[in-house]
């Protein structure tokens, strides 16, 4: 089953605005009371850095209280498994007349800009208390030709301080890493599995730059 959520993003950084939606597709049941009546909400963390003044904003996202939820799970690659997964679309202001357009949820944005797309594949045991890491995938996605990326790094971990870690630097604006993981304990907060990715915006004829980086948990 896969569970829609809208999130908003309140803040301005100069013309650039940020707008998120989160999509969980939870695919197995829990054995773990607790879990499986309420399951623990993962970390998303969005940080942009203006990469011609240092300065570094960073983002939570409030969550919206609504939920729609699709039946269809047809994009999970691996069976009895669950997928955690970020759009984050940046709107980029290039000139001062700006035309606004509504995304899919109704949120007002820019014309142009990047989405940037984010997701990880894994498996908990039957007894909840082992995660493993199959997939981390996604993608940049300029809206024209005006927008281009350089500097793209992705990487995941399986959590705790001796799981598993994978770092890519992508030579393209998509990437798809089988990891090879195996099980390891399950842990929240800290030292819960995350993963993230980071990509330099760049629009023609402007010297300012903008660094995206999307963190998120996943357990």
């Amino acid at each position: 089953m896969k569970i829609l959520k809208t999130l908003k993003i309140p803040a301005t950084i100069f013309t650039l605005f940020l707008f998120v939606t989160l999509s969980s597709n939870i695919a197995h049941a829990s054995e773990n009371p607790i879990d499986s009546q309420s399951p623990i909400a993962n970390d998303v963390t969005i940080t942009i850095t203006n990469d011609q003044t240092g300065e570094v904003t960073n983002i939570t996202p409030n969550e919206e209280p609504n939920l729609e939820v699709d039946p269809d799970d047809s994009i999970n690659p691996f069976d009895n498994s669950s997928l955690e997964a970020y759009d984050v679309y940046i709107p980029i202001e290039t000139t001062g007349n700006v035309k606004l357009l509504r995304d899919a949820f109704g949120n007002t944005k820019t014309a142009g800009g990047v989405t940037a797309k984010l997701n990880v594949d894994y498996n908990t045991s039957a007894n909840n208390e082992q995660v493993k890491l199959n997939k981390v995938y996604g993608s940049w996605k300029p809206s024209n030709n005006m927008y281009y990326l350089t500097d793209r790094k992705v990487g995941a971990h399986s959590g705790v301080a001796y799981g598993k870690t994978i770092n890519k630097t992508p030579t393209t604006n998509s990437f798809n890493y089988t990891t090879g993981f195996g099980y390891n304990k399950r842990v929240w907060g800290q030292a819960a599995p995350r993963a993230w990715s980071s990509a330099k915006i760049h629009v023609s004829g402007m010297t300012a730059t903008y660094t995206i980086k999307v963190e998120f948990t996943y357990s």
